[in-house]
């Protein structure tokens, strides 16, 4: 896979907190859930179209070391009956990767194991008791742990800025539950709630002292979400969402221009809070949690916000390189890509008058 990733992993326009960490790279912000099942859950109805849909709400019950090596038995006895296997990423993959025919059918196949597991691991984190989700707990790894406990003892503002990638909710859960438990949490949500994610939010509760989801579409919240999480918060954002999600900004992606939803620096300012940047990588006996370097935004012209969106791509790369089929965002690469720019909403601006 070519990701374009021939950088030094430098970062201008922001500041790098000392101490805390040695990855490369810096990552942004856009706004979008953290918690709850991926798009393909959004309705019972995809459930259905799974051949083995019935199944995998059995399987949800079972230990996470039984449950994922029996998914991947059953999703690869199920292939050939099983239409759109791959989401017909192919094309796509050929055409923005360069990659070869051959090479494209066989991200796209493991890609969509991976959607199969995200779809299996969010029914697991409802239908497991708490003892049983702690017990599963046991098979994550982090990549750093001083540095989380570091950034936890200070008691300051803390963007947790992950990843659409791999059991990214259970890598999020788990933060919050082993390093932040007890912390206010505001998570940025840009879609309606549906029922299952209602009950995802619910286990949030169980880690957190207030939780307060901000939907990003109701731009009049923002400054309430901001007074509640100015008071010691953790906030939840994603950071590889395309510029179709508001306040876009220009980049490079995998070696073409594109344009990413890029709201985290002005959080990050008007917080006073690091971010930390994140993704996961998950395999059949467990999920290894990768930072990168967190930093802080400082500057505020136009010129440090296009380098600090350059270096947030090029984080994003790096992160997707571990283990390119495990990136959600595939099937909607091409939004990355779109010509026609997107118009600053007002919550933008409500986000630049806090910073003046």
């Amino acid at each position: 896979m070519r990701t374009g990733a021939d950088h030094d992993g430098t970062m201008d326009g922001v500041r790098q907190v000392p101490g805390l960490g040695q990855g490369q790279g810096v990552a942004g912000g856009s706004v979008d859930s953290a918690v709850g099942p991926p798009d393909a859950l959004a309705g019972d109805e995809v459930l259905a179209d799974l051949p083995f849909a019935g199944v995998l709400q059995r399987l949800a019950h079972y230990p996470l070391r039984v449950r994922r090596p029996l998914l991947r038995l059953l999703w690869r006895a199920t292939l050939s009956r099983r239409d759109g296997v791959g989401f017909g990423l192919e094309p796509l993959l050929s055409r923005h990767l360069k990659l070869g025919a051959a090479q494209a059918h066989a991200m796209a196949v493991e890609h969509d194991f991976h959607d199969s597991l995200q779809i299996l691991e969010w029914l697991a984190g409802l239908a497991r008791s708490r003892a049983q989700l702690i017990a599963d707990a046991r098979t994550i790894s982090v990549s750093d742990e001083a540095l989380v406990e570091r950034m936890a003892a200070s008691q300051g503002n803390v963007i947790l800025a992950s990843m659409h990638m791999g059991i990214f909710p259970i890598s999020i859960s788990y933060l919050l539950w082993r390093f932040f438990n007890g912390r206010r949490l505001l998570v940025l949500r840009a879609r309606e709630d549906h029922q299952r994610n209602v009950a995802a939010m619910a286990r949030l509760q169980e880690v957190a002292s207030e939780v307060y989801i901000l939907n990003t579409r109701n731009e009049g919240d923002f400054m309430e979400a901001m007074r509640f999480a100015r008071k010691g918060a953790v906030v939840l954002s994603m950071i590889d969402l395309p510029h179709t999600y508001g306040n876009p900004a220009a980049i490079t992606l995998f070696r073409q221009a594109a344009s990413i939803g890029f709201g985290l620096d002005a959080m990050a300012r008007m917080l006073n809070a690091v971010v930390l940047p994140m993704t996961t990588v998950s395999s059949l006996s467990g999920d290894r949690i990768v930072f990168g370097q967190p930093f802080e935004v400082w500057q505020n012209s136009p010129a440090d916000r296009n380098r600090l969106a350059g270096a947030v791509a090029r984080q994003i790369e790096s992160f997707i390189s571990l283990d390119p089929p495990q990136w959600h965002m595939w099937t909607r690469l091409d939004e990355f890509f779109l010509d026609r720019p997107v118009a600053p909403s007002r919550m933008e601006e409500d986000r630049n008058a806090g910073m003046a």
